[in-house]
């Protein structure tokens, strides 16, 4: 717990909260204690904060009963419910919703799996994209998106959707099943056709890697977004993950890269968006 030791001000009581209210509110960490006789004792936790607290107070003893600082109080209260909310909707017991869009993902990447241990070649002439004369007919454009539930081996498939259950679940509990759907599509579209682009003849890729670059470019941006209660990847994962996809690049041949690059920058891109319009876009 913070210790609040450094002193800004004296106030009466209630001018003293509402002040503390509006430092908070302003991302200076401040406590209001009561003092000696009526009055009471405006608080930082740090010491970095203290020149910049005193600037606000300038402030306010000017124009004290302004509107920025009354409604300090009802700000604060209203983003710390929101953010109380957002922390409830990320521990939800229901993690392992059959129906929830992560899960869906998953099962229908092990369908497609089974499928293509039974009918190989069926099930890769029916949903591999290897050309662009695939897409020549509208009933066809559907290959823009299900190379990302083909899968060639189990270690395949199964990084995949460790690392998909790891950083799609917190987005789809955050956002909703729709921002996380529009991410998926998006982010699948996209980086199949930059790899598309850069494909050798008589080759099929596949893999959910390239949305699950997309969902880690995502998160890393919005994680950024001190207003979100949590982190969503852990820290640095971000920039692992660009290294990788460098080292893919280099050292490493049979690897979907430019799908990986694709996914990485389209999520990134979204996540840029995103963050300068969360209050449309976190879950109501």
């Amino acid at each position: 717990m913070a210790d609040f030791i450094y002193e800004i001000c004296l106030l009466p009581r209630p001018q003293a909260l509402t002040f503390s209210d509006y430092l908070n509110l302003k991302g200076i960490s401040a406590q209001a204690k009561a003092s000696s006789g009526a009055l009471w004792v405006v608080c930082v936790s740090s010491s970095d904060d203290v020149y910049k607290a005193k600037l606000e107070f300038a402030q306010y003893v000017q124009e004290p009963f302004a509107k920025k600082y009354t409604d300090a109080s009802w700000k604060l209260g209203k983003r710390v419910k929101a953010q109380k909310e957002i922390k409830s909707r990320l521990f939800n017991t229901l993690s392992l919703d059959p129906f929830s869009l992560t899960s869906i993902i998953e099962i229908i990447c092990v369908v497609f799996f089974i499928g293509q241990m039974l009918f190989e070649r069926q099930m890769l002439e029916l949903f591999s994209l290897t050309q662009f004369i695939h897409l020549n007919e509208p009933w066809n454009l559907y290959r823009l998106f299900t190379p990302c539930f083909l899968h060639f081996g189990i270690t395949h498939i199964a990084f995949n959707l460790v690392m998909w259950e790891a950083l799609a679940r917190p987005i789809e509990r955050y956002f909703g099943k729709k921002r996380l759907f529009a991410l998926v599509v998006g982010v699948a579209i996209l980086s199949n056709i930059l790899q598309l682009v850069f494909l050798e003849p008589n080759t099929i890729f596949g893999g959910l890697s390239g949305v699950v670059y997309g969902v880690i470019g995502y998160a890393g941006v919005l994680s950024l977004q001190k207003r979100l209660a949590l982190n969503l990847v852990p820290p640095g994962l971000l920039a692992v993950s660009a290294i990788f996809i460098v080292l893919g690049f280099l050292m490493a041949d049979g690897i979907s890269n430019f799908c990986h690059l694709g996914g990485l920058l389209a999520g990134m891109l979204l996540g840029f968006y995103d963050y300068t319009h969360i209050d449309k876009i976190v879950k109501k």
